[in-house]
């Protein structure tokens, strides 16, 4: 075959360029090519087999019902993907009806010669060793001829977005309406090491905001992989952190006191309030006074079983707390993560030098719950 398969058969490559980022179309495009150019006697099933990934590229782009069958036929898949796009097969309805009855017979017709003459299929011995040029023709012009009305009714149907491998650039009327309508606040969360970015669309409240969290993993691997390589080369030289370093402390309080140091390092990169406040008092008379009682009864019947084993040691951390939370609750310190960080870290802190039995630091993010449901978000 001396002419090339972009030449005879070009809905091949429209259909590679469509979906750049799918894989399994671009090896089957790759394969079937070299068997072409190689006369190769598997043509009849990658040829199918790349139709058939074109149906299922299409059907998840679009989010459209599947095939009933866990291994539905060419003509099956064919069928769903037309009602998909709206040609519906409806024998005798108009010329286009005829059309879609032709491309259903040809679907079917590659199905039977795959199952025939192809060298693989179905687990039948192969009886050609080659296939002939005019055959491969026949082969190959009828998918084309299928593809090229599946991508030409595709044209005029918007994707699936949540399941659309299509580049941002070929929505580029929805991208100017977002990035015109649309608000950005960004901030670094140090406790976590990830980039905190907040949307905030239309008439949206700050409440209301979309909150993206993301590592900086994530954000070199999708935005600039050539930076993420470079990053990786360059923590090769690079001992590991502490935390991956893991040496169990010979006795609970040396544990205890290393994770003590550990706090009190990661709050150097963030201003933390003032150290006289953060420690447990006998008696608390300050701006939430009158939250005393009911976190005081949370942390007895919520998080120690309604022991009141330790009801004066618990009474001092719940002062100190209260007393720490003037300093702490900042305007909007429950929407800010910065600022959510410095109040766990206290809590923990208050935790450590209490010593409560049975509190445990995992016990920190209950008790942020509380503080958030009970004391409001501005000072």
């Amino acid at each position: 075959m001396s002419r090339a398969l972009d030449d005879i058969a070009p809905a091949f490559r429209a259909a590679c360029e469509r979906w750049p980022n799918a894989q399994n179309l671009q090896q089957h495009y790759n394969d079937l090519v070299r068997t072409y150019e190689e006369n190769g006697s598997s043509l009849i099933e990658l040829t199918k087999s790349f139709l058939e990934a074109v149906c299922w590229t299409i059907l998840c782009e679009l989010g459209a019902k599947r095939p009933n069958s866990s291994t539905p036929t060419t003509t099956e898949l064919l069928s769903c993907v037309l009602d998909a796009l709206g040609l519906r097969n409806q024998r005798g309805v108009g010329p286009l009806g005829k059309v879609i009855s032709g491309h259903n017979k040809l679907a079917e017709g590659l199905n039977e010669l795959r199952n025939q003459d192809g060298s693989v299929a179905h687990g039948k011995d192969g009886f050609l060793d080659a296939i002939s040029s005019c055959h491969a023709r026949v082969y190959l012009l009828s998918a084309d001829s299928i593809i090229a009305l599946i991508l030409s009714a595709y044209d005029g149907k918007e994707p699936n977005l949540l399941t659309t491998r299509e580049p941002p650039d070929r929505f580029g009327h929805l991208n100017e309406r977002i990035d015109a309508g649309c608000a950005l606040n960004a901030e670094v969360d140090m406790e976590e090491s990830a980039l905190v970015v907040r949307v905030l669309a239309g008439a949206q409240t700050p409440d209301e905001a979309i909150e993206l969290r993301v590592p900086p993993s994530e954000l070199l691997y999708h935005l600039d992989r050539q930076a993420y390589l470079s990053v990786l080369e360059a923590l090769r030289e690079v001992p590991p952190a502490e935390w991956e370093q893991e040496s169990e402390p010979a006795v609970k309080g040396e544990a205890e006191a290393s994770e003590a140091v550990s706090e009190e390092e990661t709050a150097l990169s963030e201003p933390a309030p003032e150290p006289a406040k953060i420690q447990p008092l006998d008696e608390y008379e300050g701006r939430y006074q009158d939250k005393a009682s009911a976190l005081y009864e949370f942390v007895i019947h919520n998080l120690l079983n309604g022991s009141d084993a330790q009801a004066r040691q618990v009474l001092q951390f719940v002062n100190g707390l209260l007393a720490a939370m003037e300093q702490l609750a900042v305007v909007d310190w429950v929407k800010r993560p910065s600022e959510r960080a410095k109040v766990r870290r206290a809590i923990k802190r208050l935790l450590s030098i209490q010593a409560l039995e049975g509190l445990e630091k995992e016990h920190s993010e209950s008790i942020v719950q509380w503080l958030v449901d009970a004391i409001p978000d501005e000072a």
